[in-house]
């Protein structure tokens, strides 16, 4: 890999490092509007609305607090889960970028080897946990006006798959490597960022 390639896969790697810090706050707001919305709809079918966190969880209550509540659950500890993979990202795009001493680049890899060996376990723990709860989250809130949510939820079912193959060395180690490579690619998480952002954004 030329100078040139190793600059441009780096530039891609910071990107969704603030992508990902910086666009998934919103989500729960987005959802939080939705939702409320989505008891208006209920109630113009004639259908039975019941208050509290049950008419919630059962996308039958007046505020739908269930959705809210899972929708909230979900993009936060979506990036409390992934915190480990940001940190790691802008620790690499400084080192590369940044006019920093060989004193200050021993510190930041260390502090990224110590981060990664205390954070690292809740990714691997946290994530699957985190996909069951947005298909959860999917079933309370479906929305005709857009199918981002959905293929966003597919994309995401998909690293998670790849990230328990790895840990768990499912498939030939011939193999390994390549789904290492796609399981870390920053275009994959750019991917799911947008179609989980715009399509809350665009929901109705």
């Amino acid at each position: 890999m030329n100078v040139k390639e190793r600059k441009t896969k780096l530039i891609m790697f910071f990107m969704c490092s603030v992508l990902l810090t910086a666009l998934l706050p919103p989500i729960p707001f987005c959802m939080a509007d939705d939702h409320k919305e989505s008891g208006k709809h209920h109630d113009k079918y004639g259908g039975k609305k019941r208050d509290g966190v049950l008419g919630g969880f059962l996308g039958q209550g007046g505020h739908d607090e269930g959705n809210e509540t899972t929708g909230q659950i979900v993009a936060w500890s979506l990036g409390a889960a992934n915190l480990t993979v940001a940190l790691s990202l802008m620790v690499r795009a400084v080192k590369q970028f940044a006019p920093l001493g060989p004193d200050v680049h021993s510190v930041l890899s260390k502090f990224n080897s110590t981060q990664k060996k205390y954070l690292m376990r809740f990714h691997y723990i946290l994530n699957p946990m985190i996909l069951a709860l947005a298909i959860l989250h999917w079933t309370l809130s479906r929305c005709k006006s857009t199918a981002l949510p959905e293929w966003g939820l597919v994309t995401m079912g998909v690293v998670v798959a790849l990230g328990i193959i790895l840990k768990f060395k499912l498939c030939p180690k011939a193999f390994l490597r390549n789904v290492y490579k796609v399981h870390t690619q920053p275009v994959l998480l750019l991917i799911l960022t947008s179609m989980l952002v715009i399509g809350h954004l665009s929901m109705d």
